[in-house]
Order: structure tokens, then sequence, then C-alpha cells
């Protein structure tokens, strides 16, 4: 007998709201009294991208357009019918989360009002997530789709939900109207999210955080209308990121986490965060007016004491800088393209990462008076640039000192110019740089572009662990890399012309893990290859295999 099924419904939605929300959905069909628990599930998601597919190239379709129609149609009919339901049986809400790729500003916000209104008064709200995105021409009714005229007005209903702990705002919605005729007020608001919406003006910004005073998550990106940004008065707030404003002024001594951005705006930004004295997670990313050195770096850590995490992306830097912190724990890199040289003195670091282009590798990367542990990341992807695998594996063995896990990942998108080494056993310096995991994406698809590229990789560095997913790599790279390291026959090994055996003779053990597990040797791997169909995409397969080694002599 189910006697999950006999248990209160309070206790059945519980279960529910730990599940996806897509299995959650289908304990439904189970039995009738799942059924009747699902059709009362407070929580609440549409997701309109699911059912209305919009492509550029549609947009001229007389078929595709009205397929989108009927489409969305559909959906729209569905929202209604659902949040009738609940409001007529008084069934609680406690979180609406809507999401329309497909917003047409002349027949939906009335729409849209309704919805908003049975959802604010329910006195169960807590989490209320609208993102909208304008529909513009795929419906055949061409509109200013950047004009803020066309943007949803957000209801008035919304103020009523003050149980609300979380509201997320994103896309073409107008707040502006609503802050400046009305008194805001969300006393139990934990978490705000603004973006690309429009505001207005600074002014609506203050108004709308002085009546959410409990705020502990604040994130604000490019609101249109607003430049300068100016946070206080916030006791509770833990998080923020502020990212596409001239001016950003935060002054919030419980601040613990801080994300800065200008993505690639060109226009300079003035930061002011002195008085954050709290922080211990700091993500920089192409702000023009900072120029990272290591005066900088040294009034950052003066500034802030409590710093554990520093994540660079995108930023202007030094050629060299030297990064010193006796708590910083994590350290990134990411396409910083001025870097040469980077000294870490960090003895408690526990992980760093450096993510760029091939062609601005740095040239030497140490670590000093840090602990043996520290794993550091190193993520190329090559696209259609030339990537020298000479120059990677000089930077791979000028990492200092030599007992720092490296992981290392590569990805190679078909059509990329790969420079290899003709002369590698001639040039090949002892010992080669072990690799704790080697992860590969490569689409190359020409057969001999594999085998060297496989060829070189194996004599470049020495991994002890290979991670492949099978929805990035091409089907003939991922059979000859098989019938690489599957390999048997010593005159296929031939090394007689070389002063130096092959690496397949320092290639001891492959053992093969996969994910889910279910292959666990490399001829279980040529069988799955072999059944999968041409255009297989399924993200979840992984292939690892554990290499062990013989050392170099």
């Amino acid at each position: 007998m189910d006697k999950i099924s006999d248990l209160p419904k309070i206790i059945l939605h519980d279960i529910l709201s730990r599940l996806p929300y897509e299995d959650a959905a289908r304990t439904s069909v189970l039995s009738k009294a799942w059924h009747e628990t699902w059709s009362s599930f407070p929580i609440l998601v549409f997701d309109g991208s699911r059912c209305v597919h919009v492509h550029w190239e549609d947009r001229k379709d007389p078929l595709k357009i009205q397929d989108n129609r009927r489409k969305a149609n559909s959906f729209l009919k569905s929202v209604d019918r659902t949040l009738v339901r609940f409001h007529h049986h008084g069934f609680a809400i406690k979180e609406f989360n809507l999401s329309m790729m497909f917003f047409h500003p002349r027949f939906m916000p009335h729409r849209v009002d309704r919805w908003m209104k049975i959802v604010s008064e329910s006195s169960s709200i807590q989490v209320l997530k609208l993102k909208l995105q304008l529909a513009d021409c795929f419906f055949g009714c061409e509109f200013d789709s950047h004009g803020v005229d066309n943007y949803y007005y957000l209801s008035a209903d919304v103020l009523k939900a003050k149980s609300l702990t979380e509201l997320v705002l994103l896309g073409k919605i107008r707040a502006d109207k609503l802050i400046v005729n009305h008194r805001i007020r969300f006393p139990m608001l934990r978490i705000l999210s603004l973006v690309n919406v429009y505001l207005g003006h600074e002014q609506a910004l203050e108004d709308l955080i002085s009546g959410c005073p409990m705020i502990e998550q604040l994130i604000l990106e490019h609101c249109v209308g607003l430049e300068n940004v100016k946070v206080h008065d916030l006791p509770k707030l833990k998080s923020a990121k502020f990212s596409g404003f001239r001016e950003i002024h935060v002054d919030v001594p419980s601040l613990e986490y801080l994300h800065l951005g200008n993505d690639e705006l060109e226009f300079p930004c003035d930061i002011s965060i002195d008085k954050c004295r709290n922080l211990k997670v700091f993500l920089l990313g192409a702000v023009s007016s900072v120029f990272v050195s290591n005066q900088w770096l040294l009034e950052l850590f003066d500034k802030f004491p409590f710093l554990e995490r520093l994540e660079l992306s995108g930023c202007i830097t030094s050629e060299s800088l030297m990064i010193s912190s006796s708590r910083l724990k994590v350290l990134s890199f990411d396409a910083c393209v001025e870097l040469k040289e980077a000294r870490i003195d960090a003895p408690n670091l526990v992980s760093c990462r450096y993510s760029g282009q091939s062609s601005h590798m740095p040239a030497a990367m140490s670590f000093v008076n840090c602990s043996n542990q520290v794993d550091f990341d190193v993520v190329f992807t090559i696209g259609f640039r030339i990537m020298d695998l000479k120059r990677l594996r000089a930077f791979l063995q000028n990492i200092a000192p030599r007992n720092v896990m490296v992981s290392l990942y590569l990805g190679i998108m078909k059509g990329s110019s790969i420079v290899f080494n003709e002369d590698v056993l001639q040039n090949v310096q002892v010992p080669l740089p072990r690799i704790k995991e080697l992860r590969l994406s490569v689409a190359e698809e020409t057969e001999e572009l594999c085998v060297l590229l496989i060829n070189d990789l194996f004599w470049s560095f020495r991994p002890a662990i290979i991670s492949l997913n099978l929805k990035l790599c091409s089907r003939i790279f991922l059979k000859l890399l098989l019938e690489k390291l599957r390999c048997n026959n010593e005159e296929e090994r031939c090394c007689s012309s070389s002063p130096m055996k092959c690496w397949w003779h320092d290639l001891k053990v492959v053992r093969v893990r996969s994910s889910p597990e279910k292959y666990e040797n490399l001829s279980d791997c040529e069988a799955l290859l072999d059944s999968l169909p041409i255009n297989f995409s399924s993200p979840a397969l992984r292939l690892n295999f554990q290499l062990e080694w013989d050392s170099l002599q």
C-alpha cells in the first residue's frame, strides 16, 4: 500500500518542492491522490519558451507566424485556467514564476495585469519572478522593441504582496511609474533582482530600496534610464551585483559578496566601495576605469582585510603582478590579456584559475608559500585562432613549483588552426608536465589532424585523467582516441627512428570511468560510440580515462 499518498497535503507539497519542477509535474500521473496534490501545488512556473520557439529566420514566414500565434494563445489560456482555478478554490500561491519571450504590448498587458492581481492577493505569496521580452516582428506585427513605451507597466497590485521575500524582474518591464506614484513597502523582501528593466532615474531606485529594509541580496544590471547607483542603509545586505552603470557607490558595512561589471561598455565607471570593510568575495569584470597593478592590489587587500576570493575578468592589468594575501583562498584570471607573469604569495590559497586565449598565454605563473594542495585550473578555448601546443607545454613547464596540481581544459572548434610540433621528439624537456585532469572538447573532424592532436597532446604532457563530454566531441576524434589508448600492436608503436620511445611505452594502465556508470573498459566505450545516433546531443554522458604512466627517463 502507498502510505506516502496518505500524508497531509502540506507534507506532500514539501516533498514536491524538493524535486526539479519537471519531475514534480510527473507525479500527477501516479495516482488520483498525487494528481490532486499536484493540482494544488503552490509553486507555479510558466515558461513560454517551452512551447513557443521564436527564430530570427522565421520572422517573415506566414506559416511560422501563424503557428507561433496559436502556441502563444494556448500558453496564455493555460496560465489563465490555472490561476482562475487557484483563485476559485482558494488555493495558496507561494511562488509565481512567469517567463515570456513573446510579450506583445498591444494584446497582453491586460492579461498580465489580471495574473498579477490574482497572485498578489494570495496571502501566501513569497516569490514573484517576471521575465518578459518583446515579441517584435515574430507575430507579424512590427513595433519598436527598444521603445520604453512598449514595455509592460508593472501593475500596482504587486504592492499588495506584503509577504514577498523575493522579487525578480527581468526584461521589458517598467517600474518607474509604480515607484513614483505609490509608496513602496515590502517589509519581508530578502532578494531583489532588476535586470534590463526601466527605472527612469536615480530617485526611483532610492525610493524602492528605502521600502525594502531587510534586503540581503541585491542585483541591478543594465537598468534603463539609470546611470548612477547609490546603495546605503541596508543593514542586512550580504550580496550585491551591479553592472552597466557610470557610478557605483556602496556604503554597506555588512556586505560580504560584491560583483561589479561593465560588460563591454566603453564608458568609465566611478567606483566607491571603501566602506564595505567586511567584504569576503570581490568579482571585477571589464571595468575600463580600473587598472589592476601591484599598487592597486596592495590597497585592495588593505581596504578589505577579510577578502578570501578575488576574480578578475576582462580587466586591464600590469604585465607582471604580485598577489600577496594571508587570507586569500580563491583567485581567478579570465581574459586578462595584458598579464604576462603572476607571482602569488597566499599560504591559504586553495584554488587558482586562468582562462583565456592561447594567443595571450602568460610566460610564467608561480606560487610562493602556497599549500601543496593548490588546484590550478587552466582553460583555453581555441576558435579560429592559432594554437601552438609547444607554447602551451612551455607555459605548463613554467608553473612553479612543480607539485602544483594542474587541471587543463582545451576547447578546440572545428577548423581551428593548430601548430603541431614536428620536432617534438628532439625537443622534449624532461620531466614532462603532469596534469591532474585534461578536459577535452574537440569538434575537429579531420582524421589526420585528430591523430596529430592526440599524439602531440601526449607528447606535451602526462594527464592522470582525461575527461570527455560526448556532446562536445566529434565522433571521429573519440574513435581515434579510443584506438590510440587501447593500441597493443608493437608495429604501430614503432619508434626505431627516434632516440626516444614513443608515448605509448610510458602508458601503463588505462581505466574507464563513465557517468552514468555503465562502461568499464575501452571495448565498451567503442561499442557505445557505435550505438549512439549521429545527432546525439545528451549533455549528461561523460567518459573519464584514468591513466598510469611510467616516468619519462
